[in-house]
């Protein structure tokens, strides 16, 4: 029922939001922004991946001396092409991947009935092993390890050298291999 009464609605606020000039603005800001940042994420991103690897080989050499003295056999790491067996090219290219591997019949080399203990895919880094063919650590925990220098084509990353030592440690250093 009706008293003929005009009910007034109250005014609509202002509607809130931003201008298409106000939108314009924030993405070229963003935009200017984001080319700046995107080249050190990109070398903060290779310098990373380098560390990953070095540390990566690293832990190979360490689980190969600790299975080597747990085991009281020989355990050995050899570069791979397909990460089924040592490569037996000249090239002593580590860069292509390296396993690990328990050598039951002491030979040197992966034959039947080695144990796989580990296998590592390609890396994205030139590694220079200089003529390591194998790595081998015997129930004592000491090693033939030579050197390893790790680097990338860019120059982007710091280039790392890993030198094993006869007692079986590793250690990690700044710089090429001497």
């Amino acid at each position: 029922m009706s008293t003929g009464e005009i009910h007034r609605f109250p005014p609509h606020p202002p509607q809130g939001g931003i201008t298409l000039v106000e939108t314009m603005t924030t993405l070229a800001v963003a935009s200017i922004l984001l080319t700046a940042a995107i080249p050190p994420m990109q070398d903060f991103v290779i310098r990373t991946r380098m560390s990953v690897e070095v540390n990566n080989f690293v832990a190979s050499l360490y689980l190969a001396r600790s299975e080597a003295v747990k085991r009281l056999q020989d355990v050995s790491l050899c570069p791979t092409t397909n990460g089924a067996s040592c490569d037996t090219s000249t090239d002593f290219d580590w860069s292509k991947g390296w396993m690990v591997y328990a050598d039951r019949d002491n030979s040197n080399t992966f034959s039947n009935g080695d144990v796989v203990l580990q296998r590592n895919a390609k890396m994205p880094f030139k590694n220079d092993a200089g003529h390591t063919k194998f790595i081998t650590f015997n129930p004592r925990g000491s090693s033939n390890a030579g050197s390893f220098t790790f680097s990338d084509d860019d120059g982007i990353a710091e280039t790392r050298c890993v030198t094993g030592s006869p007692d079986g440690r590793s250690y990690v250093s700044s710089g090429a291999c001497s």
